[in-house]
């Protein structure tokens, strides 16, 4: 074999291996064997990194022109700064040495050693090369439970090492030493949980101290069942731990809900104040709470009504979900309601939702009709206001909050042909019938009058909500 054909062979060994090669004939890592691989700091070697449990950690040299030759491979010895004769192979192209053989015989006891060959070829040709043998030991470590409180959880890694790695230049040598660090950092941080719940700060590790902590949860994001924590973790050497804690229990508990209200047909939908929230207001709650045992919730009056002596307080009950038969209906106003939440580890939290708006009572006098066909081909037929009972689909309403109204409707000779007294929500409104009799009035115009009083006790005169309606058939 030429110089030139194993100058390749040295080089493509270290390209597939993925190490860096300074130049052919330098120490090696053996095949695959190499787990992690640098320069040093000084720029000359190269050190290589092997895991504790890597049985096939090996090393090797060649000589550049690549012909059989005689190595010594020698061991430095840090007390008296000399490397000290090893073991020795001759005649062969390249020799590679077992290091996990020569830690268990005793040969080798640091985790970091540094080993020099000298390379004899053929014509005695010498070269010699030296590198750094680095055994990096990534503890089997144990999560513990350093803190649980209602809002904090922290979770300790106890017996866990992450050591830096010294070693020297030695290309300094025999003169003064100079001492370098190869660091040794984190690179993969992952907790991981068997229930449905957040990890704050997942991949991040935290220290107090020499204490090394996983913050599970936080006041603005705690977890509300109890897990199984899994944390896996990777060196920049690619040397990996993991442990798993079982069942830790989560104390923390939140206290949330989702306003919910019955519409006239019955229907129950989500609460908006952007809707039109007329009196009176039957409302339902959704309760969302986590990890709560028990339960108290406060309805309380609107301001304005607390300021004219009424009392603070509208409704309490201690039910994980009040029922209707414990919410009063609401009037016009505006009220907010609180939820306050307990488990049996003492924690408590509370939100108070701002709140419940009713509708002020309202006649929209733009929305009253000033014409109607009733010739019974159900288009414009009746002669009412749209209301909450008579409305499809979205549009705006004529009546709001209204506790009673009375629509009187007169001829030209001042006759009243047509009156309702009563609740609004029953009024079907004016079907062209005189007296609501079977018969039809005449075509012609006539005068409305509408007034009411509102649940807010409002008082809604005539005199704005009077005018002429006209009636035709087909």
């Amino acid at each position: 074999m030429n110089s030139r054909t194993m100058l390749f062979r040295i080089l493509l060994l270290g390209v597939l291996v993925g190490f860096p090669m300074a130049a052919a004939g330098q120490i090696y890592g053996y095949q695959n064997s190499v787990d992690y691989s640098t320069n040093t700091g000084y720029g000359e070697d190269t050190i290589f990194v092997f895991h504790a449990g890597n049985a096939s950690k090996a090393i090797a040299a060649t000589h550049t022109t690549g012909d059989t030759s005689r190595f010594l491979w020698k061991r430095f010895n840090p007390a008296t700064y000399r490397f000290d004769s090893l073991m020795s192979e001759g005649q062969v192209e390249a020799s590679r040495i077992d290091l996990g053989g020569l830690y268990q015989q005793g040969d080798l006891t640091n985790q970091v050693e540094a080993l020099e060959v000298e390379v004899t070829g053929e014509g005695l040709t010498r070269q010699t090369y030296r590198a750094w043998i680095v055994v990096d030991t990534l503890n089997d470590f144990e999560i513990t439970e350093y803190r649980n409180t209602c809002n904090q959880i922290k979770l300790e890694l106890e017996n866990f090492l992450l050591p830096d790695y010294p070693y020297i230049d030695l290309s300094a040598l025999p003169g003064d030493t100079v001492q370098m660090t190869l660091k040794n950092e984190l690179s993969e941080f992952q907790w991981q949980a068997s229930a449905n719940v957040d990890i704050y700060w997942p991949e991040t590790p935290l220290y107090e101290g020499q204490r090394v902590l996983g913050y599970i949860g936080s006041p603005l994001q705690m977890p509300y069942e109890d897990s199984d924590y899994y944390l896996n973790l990777t060196n920049r050497f690619g040397n990996s731990a993991s442990d798993t804690i079982y069942e830790v229990v989560a104390k923390a508990v939140k206290a949330d809900f989702n306003v919910d209200k019955l519409t006239p047909d019955g229907a129950r939908v989500d609460y908006s104040q952007r809707d039109v929230n007329e009196a009176l207001l039957q409302v339902l709650f959704e309760n969302q709470s986590k990890n709560a045992d028990r339960y108290h919730w406060v309805g309380f009056n609107d301001s304005l009504n607390i300021l004219r002596g009424r009392d603070s307080i509208l409704w309490q009950s201690e039910a994980q979900t009040p029922v209707e038969s414990e919410i009063p209906s609401y009037r016009p106003g505006k009220y907010p309601v609180r939820l306050k939440v307990e488990n049996d580890y003492g924690c408590q939290d509370s939100t108070t939702y701002y709140h419940i708006q009713v509708d002020s009572s309202r006649i929209d006098s733009t929305l009253i009709p000033n014409v109607f066909t009733p010739d019974g081909n159900n288009i414009n037929d009746v002669f009412v206001l749209p209301k909450a009972s008579n409305l499809t689909g979205g549009g705006k309403r004529g009546l709001v909050s209204m506790k009673w109204i009375e629509v009187s409707v007169f001829n030209r000779s001042g006759e009243l042909v047509y009156r309702y007294n009563g609740d609004p929500l029953d009024w079907e409104g004016w079907r062209g019938k005189v007296r609501n009799g079977n018969r039809d009035a005449a075509e012609g115009v006539y005068l409305y009058v509408i007034k009411g009083r509102g649940y807010d006790g409002v008082m809604h005169e005539n005199k704005q909500y009077s005018g002429f309606l006209y009636l035709f058939r087909e």
